[in-house]
């Protein structure tokens, strides 16, 4: 009777657990007072559980050969704004929809109540934990052809986002998770696609309050 590998188990579990845990994290801030060491709290926990995980896997640290750093850089930053741009533009098509806008000004409440600087902190540090643990471990531990790995990682990235309750959100994983895995996969590096989510999360910040009215 054939058995199953074992090396199957633990490439499931650093999948699986961090990204259960994540979306725990996620749920958590979701529902803490805006602008609460609560939501600060669980955002930077999630971040760390991210971090961690991607530094025990262990096998990512050629994701940051210094080769060609400078203009994986500027490319990411470059396709960070176009998305950036796309968004603000999106925001303007929503904004009179309530039950699409009113989750977003929500969120959007820990730049008015919550520590400006906090805010960008957090905003970065998970930017920066969610490309290495969902761009890197999760796709070095899926195996299969090209497009299976694509959409476990962006799959698997927007199902955690569903945490947040912000239905834009889970749609800004979708095109965000996409062109950065695709950035990833692209340069064989993770200077892009961090970059990209960096200029475009932390862009949000500054130019949705005033499209949203927040």
């Amino acid at each position: 009777m054939p058995t199953a590998s074992v090396s199957v188990i633990p490439r499931v579990l650093v999948v699986l657990v961090p990204a259960l845990v994540g979306a725990g994290g996620l749920l958590t801030a979701s529902t803490a007072d805006r602008g609460s060491v609560l939501f600060y709290v669980a955002t930077f926990f999630t971040a760390a559980v991210y971090v961690l995980a991607w530094w025990f896997e262990g096998r990512g640290r050629e994701s940051f050969s210094r080769t060609a750093w400078g203009r994986d850089l500027a490319r990411g930053a470059a396709l960070g704004l176009i998305f950036l741009a796309v968004f603000a533009l999106g925001a303007l098509v929503v904004r009179p929809f309530p039950v699409l806008a009113d989750p977003v000004v929500s969120l959007l409440e820990n730049v008015r109540q919550g520590a400006l600087w906090l805010t960008v902190l957090t905003t970065a540090v998970n930017g920066v934990a969610e490309e290495l643990f969902f761009r890197d471990v999760v796709p070095r531990n899926i195996t299969g052809r090209p497009s299976v790995v694509a959409v476990c990682s962006v799959g698997l990235y927007t199902a955690v986002t569903i945490a947040m309750g912000v239905p834009l959100l889970v749609f800004a994983a979708v095109i965000i998770g996409g062109a950065t895995y695709f950035e990833a996969r692209s340069t064989r590096r993770l200077f892009s696609p961090i970059a990209l989510h960096l200029v475009w999360s932390l862009g949000m910040l500054v130019v949705l309050p005033p499209l949203m009215g927040s």
